[in-house]
């Protein structure tokens, strides 16, 4: 796809506008404590997004890398929501088939969506099911810590859904980012 006609679906989402406020002081990056595991800091990634290198951007490990912990939005002297822009490039990074290969998370970040939108909450054995089918080494290598778990009953197979359960699978629908915008 066009590298402009991504930037202005980036763009036209909720929050994609806010990063044009962004003054390149560096306070995101130098905020963040995984700053040193990831390819582009915020910063550089913002850049990236503003000289329209969404490719780049999107295929980028650092959106994924983002712990929500907020130190960079508190200390944003522009107010830029980072963590809003992150969950936007992870979605758009999907929506688009442009997840960095080389890269779990992303995979854990889908398993985990599809447990809240089924069960209207978190299931950890329906996440590592779900990861598992993608990554068995893995899910096996966990065997011995759900099996402690299930001993203890702190893990279910099928959780309770909640009763609003059709309006929590509808939350993510006003952020989604459209391939025909």
């Amino acid at each position: 796809m066009d590298e402009k006609k991504l930037q202005n679906i980036f763009y036209n989402t909720s929050y994609g506008k806010k990063i044009l406020k962004c003054i390149q002081c560096g306070t995101c990056s130098a905020s963040c404590p995984l700053t040193g595991l990831m390819e582009h800091g915020p910063r550089e990634l913002f850049a990236l997004i503003r000289d329209g290198d969404m490719e780049l951007a999107l295929r980028s490990e650092t959106p994924w890398y983002c712990v929500s912990c907020y130190q960079c939005v508190v200390r944003c002297p522009q107010e830029i929501p980072v963590i809003d822009l992150m969950y936007c490039l992870k979605r758009m990074s999907r929506e688009y088939d442009m997840v960095p290969v080389s890269h779990k998370i992303p995979d854990l970040y889908r398993a985990f969506s599809q447990a809240v939108d089924h069960h209207g909450r978190i299931s950890e054995a329906m996440v590592m099911a779900n990861y598992g089918i993608l990554h068995p080494v893995d899910a096996f290598k966990n065997i011995s810590m759900a099996l402690e778990l299930l001993k203890r009953k702190r893990l279910e197979f099928f959780p309770r859904q909640i009763i609003g359960r059709r309006w929590v699978a509808q939350l993510p629908a006003g952020e989604k980012v459209r391939k025909n915008t």
